[in-house]
């Protein structure tokens, strides 16, 4: 038995390596053949730097109670339009606090006195309208610096969103897993295109209520707290300016009525003004917080002011580009939340001072968008496209041109003649069915076109063509 064995093995063997040779020695081979021509033509491309970042507004505020008591009038809703010095909302007095009750009354009698007092100098009335115009662009600055440190959203709103987010992340895992269990499974299949249908729908849903959340637990980043404490600054330096011009021409004993007087209608108006949301700025409201019936206390936030006329992005470009980059470069921005909004703007703003991350020192680049769109979120995550240079003239020639033999890539040119030449080339960025070259070719040339046809033989090799004919081009 054993011996028997060992002559059926004996003779397999040899079987086994005749066939493995002739499978070796068959190899496929791709030949090119004409396919017609093309034409050499010509465009303008820019050099571009691409990053990413959120869209922020020119000013956004969270406004929150500066007393306690019932909500009386909710005189505005979501996306209203409201100026600077608008009442917003009111607190029912009677249930106000003893101090601002009394305010109210206080404020009566103060404003009066100070009309009195006015009455006798006419130059002294005019500082003090100065002096109070100052006064009350610091207390709105002053208002303005309250917001910093402040998220967007309450802290209830906050976690209700970041439910969102759990359960978009969940139903993307779901699907994600669900898809790859048909990863082996045809692409005509119904149920993988269910799949992966569910799974594009999961992708978009996650990062709608990520890019929301992000906005309402956000807080003014370094350049808006820089500016608010600028204008506050400002603003402080004016009222102290107009503090000592009022002092350089009041006199005798009418001065200092006019003094105290003021100082007594300053006082009770700044803790009357408790019982009202005044709007800070020009702007739209975001967010309503407060409602009619509603019962606050100091420090509760009765909503969210956004100032839509001017929308920015801010990016990080790396220390390699940002030497490319000049304020008033133009720029394409896309949301990746917000399915075909696209939007254009210009470098305004270049921070010299760069960060280092990781060994990468970046630099804040800021790109104002040219409109406003209402559809824009604030918080979305954008991807900005900055032009950078001259635009540049290149050539373009079909990608099936394009070939490559020992030498390197080349196109060939049919002259007018009929006879042919080869001309070298250097292939670059490909752009729908064309490729960037650089060689002695000029707009309208003809040049050859090839196709790939394979075949089986068992000698040689043959060079191929991207497209039909020679190697990728570079940069393909």
């Amino acid at each position: 038995m054993f011996q028997n064995n060992k002559s059926k093995l004996t003779m397999i063997v040899p079987i086994i390596l005749i066939v493995m040779l002739m499978t070796g020695c068959a190899s496929k081979t791709t030949a090119s053949a004409s396919a017609g021509t093309g034409v050499v033509t010509e465009s303008t491309m820019t050099d571009t730097v691409e990053s990413s970042g959120s869209v922020s507004a020119k000013q956004l505020a969270v406004i929150s109670w500066g007393t306690s008591g019932t909500v009386q009038e909710v005189n505005v809703a979501t996306n209203d339009k409201v100026k600077d010095g608008d009442t917003l909302m009111k607190l029912n007095s009677t249930t106000a606090p003893a101090d601002v009750i009394q305010a109210i009354s206080t404020l009566i009698t103060a404003q009066q006195n100070l009309t009195n007092a006015k009455e006798s100098n006419t130059s002294l009335a005019e500082a003090e309208v100065a002096l109070n115009t100052a006064k009350d662009a610091y207390y709105k600055a002053l208002g303005q610096s309250y917001t910093l440190g402040k998220t967007v959203g309450s802290a209830d709103y906050n976690a209700i969103l970041r439910v969102n987010v759990i359960n978009a992340q969940n139903a993307y895992d779901k699907a994600k897993d669900n898809y790859a269990g048909y990863s082996e499974t045809s692409d005509s299949d119904t149920r993988k295109a269910e799949a992966r249908a569910t799974l594009a729908q999961a992708t978009l849903d996650l990062k709608a209520a990520t890019s929301i959340y992000n906005y309402y637990t956000s807080t003014p980043n370094a350049m808006d707290s820089a500016t608010i404490t600028g204008n506050l600054n400002l603003a402080k330096a004016q009222m102290d300016d107009a503090q000592r011009a009022y002092d350089l021409i009041k006199n005798g004993d009418n001065s200092d009525a006019i003094t105290s007087a003021q100082a007594a209608v300053d006082a009770a108006q700044a803790t009357v003004n408790k019982l009202s949301i005044i709007a800070p700025f020009d702007g739209e409201i975001a967010v309503v917080y407060s409602q009619v019936g509603d019962v606050v206390s100091t420090g509760t936030e009765a909503l969210a002011l956004v100032d839509r006329s001017k929308l920015y992005v801010d990016v990080q470009v790396d220390e390699t580009s940002i030497a490319k980059v000049t304020v008033g470069d133009s720029a394409d921005i896309t949301f990746d939340s917000l399915n075909g909004i696209k939007a254009t703007g210009k470098v305004t703003m270049i921070d010299p001072i760069g960060t280092s991350t990781s060994g990468v020192v970046n630099y804040t680049v800021r790109i104002e968008l040219d409109k406003s769109d209402p559809a824009i979120l604030i918080g979305a995550t954008a991807t900005v496209v900055i032009n950078i240079g001259a635009p540049q003239s290149v050539l373009f020639v079909p990608v099936s041109a394009v070939m490559s033999d020992a030498q390197g890539e080349y196109v060939t040119r049919i002259k007018s003649d009929g006879s042919s030449e080869r001309v070298t080339v250097v292939s670059g960025q490909i752009v729908d069915q064309t490729v960037i070259v650089t060689g002695d070719l000029k707009k309208g040339d003809t040049v050859q076109l090839y196709t790939s046809t394979t075949s089986s033989s068992t000698t040689g090799n043959s060079t191929r063509n991207f497209g039909g004919g020679g190697q990728p081009p570079a940069g393909g």
